[in-house]
């Protein structure tokens, strides 16, 4: 009786952890295809993910977008994942925005500082881990450039052109 119950859990294991790792999200294969190759140039895309603060402090009063992190995993349970630093969203309160709400004096800011609005303007605060499915156009660094200037092996992008909803 023993040895069916081991069985068992062993076989329900074995099934839970393939199920799992069966369940991938494409987004992090397309975000590897995107970091090594232009085909993606001037295409959407779709990733599923959850926004991240920016890796750095920008110029609130002046800039109209703001660089937003997105953060893609290959399932829930995943420590592999994998960030894309060039999501421009707009700097407002309307449909596909991003706030930044801190006050003046405040010289750090945390994911409770950030809100993401989607494409029907429902307000989500960042720190509330919620997940989103972005839709946007994939534009690399190097396609600004003459092409006899381009570097072949620089494969920055940024993803312009942003619809947000909530996943």
């Amino acid at each position: 009786m023993k040895a069916k119950q081991t069985t068992s859990s062993l076989i329900l294991t074995s099934l839970f952890l393939f199920l799992l790792s069966s369940c991938g999200n494409d987004s992090v294969k397309l975000v590897q295809a995107m970091e090594s190759g232009y085909e993606y140039q001037g295409k959407k895309i779709e990733l599923v993910g959850e926004f991240d603060a920016p890796y750095f402090m920008f110029q609130s009063g002046r800039s109209k977008t703001i660089p937003m992190s997105f953060v893609v995993k290959a399932h829930a349970m995943s420590s592999d994942k994998h960030n894309v630093s060039g999501v421009i969203l707009n700097l407002g309160t309307s449909a596909n925005s991003a706030l930044l709400d801190m006050a003046a004096d405040q010289k750090k800011y945390t994911l409770k500082n950030f809100y993401v609005f989607d494409k029907n303007a429902e307000k989500y605060n960042l720190d509330e881990h919620p997940e989103f499915k972005i839709t946007g156009t994939v534009n690399y660094a190097e396609f600004k450039k003459p092409e006899g200037e381009r570097n072949k092996d620089n494969f920055s992008y940024e993803i312009t052109d942003v619809v947000i909803e909530k996943n």
